[in-house]
C-alpha cells in the first residue's frame, strides 16, 4: 500500500490471493509500482526546488548582464586539428562581405576646398610672385627716374571683397620719423628667403638676408605689419618706427612688398591693429594671414635689364672722340669745348674740355695727403714737364680732405678719376688737386669728373676702405672704361 497514492481500485483479498498461489500454475507479478519511502520523496522534492531556484538565479543574472553590458559577443571555438568539409553554402557564408553596424559616430564637419594659386609677373618682367586665383592685382606705371633707370610700377593686391594685401614698389628714401618716446616691438614670424643681393651693398647701413617678417609695436595699441625686409633689429629693444624694405639683385631697385612701407608707432596709418600681442599672435591662425604669408614669401626678383651696346663720340671740334654705353648720353657745350657723360639716372659723371686755363694753386699749408689707388697707361698727347710730369695715364685718386670739413656736414675723403700727366704732389701731399694734361696747341685739356678737385661732381667717401670698395662697383668699371677709351685727334 503506498499511503502517498490513492488507488482507485478495492483492496484485495489476502486469503484468495494466498490460495492462488499456491493452487494455481500460473506465474503471477504484482502490478503495483514499487513504492518510495517518505525519506527518499522528500530528498526528491528538495532537489526539485534546489533546480528551481538555480534556473531562477541563471536567469535574474542573465537578464542584469544583458541591461548592463548590452549584446554578448560569443567567443570563437577552439582551433580543432580534424580535417572538415566545408559545404558551397558553408563557404559563401564565411566569405560575404559582413553587414555594416549603424554607429552613433557624429557626422564630421566638412572642410573648405583648397585655394586655387595662380602667378603674377610685372610688366618689366623683374617681379614674380603668387596669390590666390580670387585676388586680382592692380600695376600702375610710376612717372619719374628709378635707381634702376627702368622700373617704375606700382603694384597693388587686392582680394575678393577689395581690401588690399599688400603693395609692392620701389623703396623710397624715407626720412627719420622722429617720436617722442619709443615703444617696444616684437618679431612674431619670420622666414629667410633666398633672394639674392647686390654685390655692393649700402656702406653706411649693413644689412641681413631678406627674410619675411610679422612685427608689432605695443604702444597704446599693439599696431602690425606683415612685410618683407632686410633691416636686423636687436630683440628687446625699442623703435619708433619698423621700415620695410629689402636690397634686391643687381639691377633691381630698393624695394618694398607688403602692407605699408613704413610703420610707426603712434599707429597713424597701421595696416594691422590689436588690443594685445596675445591678439595678434591669433591672428598668425587665420587663412587672411596664410595667405598673405605665402603670396610674400612667393617673391621672385630678377634682372631683365636689356644687355648694353656701346657707341662712340666725337666731340662737335673734332678733337677727341671716346666710347660710351648706349643708354647713357653725351651732351656738348660751347661748339665742342666741352663734352658732358651723362649716366641713366641723368648724373654728369665725366667732362671732355678743351682750351683750359689752368687755375692758380689752392694755397693751404699744411698740403693735405693724397692716395692713388688705380692706374692704366694711356696714349694721349703730352709734353708736361718738371719733376711732378708723369706718364700719360687713366688714375683714380683720393685726397684726405677730412681737417677741412665740420662734422655731419660733408665727407672726409673726396675722389676723382680721369687722365693725367701730372703728379698732384711729390711728397704724397697736395694743395694742387688738378686734373688737367699738357699736350695740344689750343692749350691744356681734361677727361676726367672735373678738372679741378673739390668740385660738386667730385665722389666722396667716408673712409679708404669705402672708396677701395667703389671701385669693384659697374659704375667704376664703366667710368674706367670710357676715359681708356679716349682719343685725342692733335
Amino acid at each position: 500500500m503506498d499511503p502517498m497514492k490513492s488507488d482507485p481500485h478495492p483492496v484485495p483479498d489476502g486469503e484468495e490471493a494466498l490460495r492462488r498461489m499456491f493452487s494455481e500454475p500460473a506465474a503471477f507479478t504484482d502490478t503495483i509500482p514499487p513504492v518510495a519511502s517518505l525519506d527518499a520523496a522528500r530528498r526528491r522534492r528538495a532537489r526539485l526546488a534546489g533546480l528551481l531556484t538555480i534556473a531562477a538565479a541563471a536567469v535574474t543574472a542573465g537578464v542584469l548582464v544583458a541591461t548592463n553590458l548590452g549584446a554578448l559577443t560569443a567567443l570563437p571555438e577552439p582551433a580543432s586539428t580534424a580535417s572538415v568539409e566545408i559545404s558551397d553554402e558553408a563557404t559563401a557564408i564565411q566569405t560575404s562581405a559582413p553587414t555594416a553596424t549603424p554607429s552613433s559616430t557624429p557626422t564630421p564637419t566638412p572642410t573648405a576646398a583648397p585655394v586655387a594659386w595662380t602667378k603674377f609677373t610685372d610688366a618689366s618682367g623683374q617681379a614674380t610672385f603668387e596669390h590666390p586665383v580670387g585676388w586680382t592685382v592692380q600695376e600702375t606705371s610710376v612717372e619719374g627716374r628709378f635707381e634702376s633707370g627702368y622700373w617704375g610700377s606700382s603694384i597693388v593686391v587686392l582680394n575678393e571683397a577689395g581690401k588690399v594685401m599688400g603693395k609692392m614698389q620701389e623703396a623710397p628714401h624715407a626720412g627719420g620719423y622722429m617720436c617722442p618716446e619709443p615703444k617696444p616691438y616684437y618679431t612674431l614670424d619670420s622666414v629667410v628667403l633666398d633672394i639674392p643681393q647686390k654685390a655692393a651693398k649700402l656702406k653706411e647701413i649693413p644689412r641681413g638676408p631678406s627674410q619675411f617678417a610679422f612685427r608689432v609695436i605695443q604702444s597704446d595699441k599693439v599696431y602690425g605689419t606683415m612685410a618683407l625686409n632686410d633691416r636686423e633689429l636687436v630683440p628687446g629693444t625699442t623703435a619708433c618706427f619698423l621700415s620695410n624694405s629689402f636690397l634686391g639683385p643687381d639691377d633691381v631697385p630698393f624695394v618694398t612688398f607688403g602692407d605699408t612701407q613704413s610703420l610707426q608707432q603712434d599707429g597713424e596709418n597701421a595696416p594691422l591693429t590689436f588690443a594685445s600681442v596675445a591678439e595678434a599672435e591669433a591672428y598668425m591662425q587665420t587663412q587672411e594671414y596664410k595667405d598673405i604669408k605665402r603670396m610674400l614669401i612667393s617673391l621672385e626678383l630678377r634682372s631683365v635689364k636689356t644687355p648694353v651696346t656701346w657707341k662712340n663720340y666725337t666731340s662737335a671740334n673734332g678733337l677727341g672722340s671716346f666710347d660710351y654705353p648706349d643708354n647713357w648720353t653725351v651732351a656738348s657745350r660751347e661748339n665742342g669745348r666741352y663734352s658732358d657723360v651723362v649716366d641713366e639716372q641723368g648724373r654728369t659723371l665725366l667732362t671732355l674740355g678743351f682750351g683750359q686755363t689752368r687755375n692758380s694753386p689752392n694755397l693751404v699749408s699744411p698740403c693735405p695727403p693724397f692716395t692713388v689707388l688705380d692706374s692704366t697707361p694711356m696714349s694721349f698727347p703730352s709734353n708736361r714737364q718738371g719733376p711732378r710730369a708723369i706718364a700719360p695715364q687713366f688714375i683714380f685718386r683720393v685726397w684726405d680732405v677730412s681737417r677741412f670739413t665740420e662734422s655731419g656736414r660733408s665727407a672726409p675723403f673726396t675722389a676723382n678719376l680721369g687722365i693725367a700727366d701730372e703728379s698732384w704732389g711729390v711728397d704724397g701731399t697736395t694743395c694742387d688737386p688738378q686734373n688737367v694734361v699738357s699736350g695740344l696747341p689750343s692749350g691744356e685739356y681734361f677727361f676726367a669728373q672735373n678738372y679741378n678737385t673739390g668740385a660738386t661732381s667730385d665722389l666722396m667717401f667716408y673712409s679708404m676702405e669705402e672708396a677701395r670698395a667703389y671701385m669693384e662697383t659697374e659704375e667704376f668699371k664703366t667710368l674706367k672704361r670710357i676715359v681708356t677709351s679716349l682719343k685725342i685727334n692733335g
